[in-house]
């Protein structure tokens, strides 16, 4: 039966090894005498690779090692994971190697702990835009270039920045997406009563927690899947509309509007780039609006259009930026006014 003192030259053996202390002569004794076992030797080679591992991260302030050791077996004793050092003296002393191998473990769980503390993504930062009672749509476009037109009375919560993966917003209320399309990214809407997937594609959705929900496509595809049955999901295509009916998802057909749609009745921007705010104008209006050059594309505006002519969007923009405009090849083109007067 192996001693606690042979245990003990065992590991300071081991430790002497991993640490590279041992001659060159010392290590190849070594390596002879754990190469007869495979298992031995696999579970050594782990331990020099955490070793290793554990070396690189010196820079990282940490409380000595000793005294961490210290720490982590006073908490492991505490928490009865591991038995007393009076309790373990009295019991039959576990072979060398099941002792290697639970320090395997704890090295394992160890780093770990290091390289979640150290790749952990920081918390996603939520902006969040109410509208409040105001008669105004909101207009918000995206870092990915979709464009949001918030109704009244809604909340609508989007990341600063998109995961690389995937872009997942929250909508309280109701709104307008024309959505960017890319198919490696899915666009996800999170509403109280349904979850919506899409990949490029513009529709409206009405939701209020309690009162349904329902959704219109104008183009595109769209799947709507049932928060409280995940299992019920449909897929809606432009021209038809789909409603919860008592925790049911039903599809019919949209009502067709030759009015002006809500969302470009009263257009509001805050402090919306020039570039985004013409990019919106010319989706929605026959007129077609262009920058002479990037940088004034990079000025900021707060705006709000209702029911205007498209010469009365140029003037306003012009006379709030201090530029001017010509129409060339049937495009208005927005350039600096270098000489100061506001004109249009």
């Amino acid at each position: 039966m192996e001693t606690d003192q042979d245990s003990q030259l065992q590991a300071e053996i081991l430790a002497k090894y991993l640490s590279g202390e041992m001659s060159e002569a010392e290590s190849r004794a070594f390596e002879e005498g754990i190469s007869v076992s495979e298992e031995k030797k696999i579970s050594v080679e782990k331990m020099k690779s955490l070793w290793t591992a554990m070396e690189r991260k010196k820079d990282i302030k940490s409380p000595r090692t000793r005294e961490a050791w210290d720490k982590l077996y006073g908490r492991l004793q505490d928490e009865q994971l591991i038995p007393s050092r009076e309790v373990a003296k009295r019991k039959i002393s576990f072979p060398v190697f099941i002792r290697i191998a639970a320090m395997v473990l704890i090295l394992l769980g160890l780093s770990m702990v290091i390289y979640w503390s150290m790749n952990r993504k920081p918390a996603i930062e939520m902006v969040q835009l109410n509208t409040g009672h105001t008669e105004n749509t909101l207009i918000k476009t995206l870092g990915d270039g979709s464009v949001i037109y918030i109704a009244q009375n809604s909340l609508f919560s989007y990341p600063r920045e998109f995961d690389p993966g995937s872009r997942n917003v929250e909508l309280k209320g109701e709104a307008f997406f024309d959505i960017s399309p890319n198919p490696d990214k899915p666009f996800i809407i999170e509403t109280g009563e349904a979850t919506i997937q899409v990949l490029g594609t513009a529709f409206n959705v009405k939701t209020n927690p309690g009162k349904g929900f329902e959704l219109c496509v104008d183009r595109g595809k769209v799947k709507v899947t049932l928060n409280k049955d995940p299992s019920h999901s449909e897929m809606v295509t432009a021209g038809e509309k789909i409603s919860t009916i008592h925790n049911n998802l039903v599809k019919s057909k949209c009502l067709v509007n030759e009015a002006t749609p809500w969302y470009k009745q009263r257009m509001h921007f805050k402090d919306e780039t020039l570039r985004n705010i013409i990019s919106v104008l010319n989706r929605n209006f026959s007129a077609t609006f262009a920058l002479a050059d990037d940088e004034i594309g990079k000025h900021k505006l707060t705006v709000t259009f209702q029911n205007e002519t498209a010469e009365t969007m140029t003037g306003l923009i012009c006379a709030a930026l201090n530029l001017k405009s010509q129409t060339i090849n049937g495009s208005v083109v927005f350039s600096e006014n270098k000489n100061g007067a506001k004109q249009n």
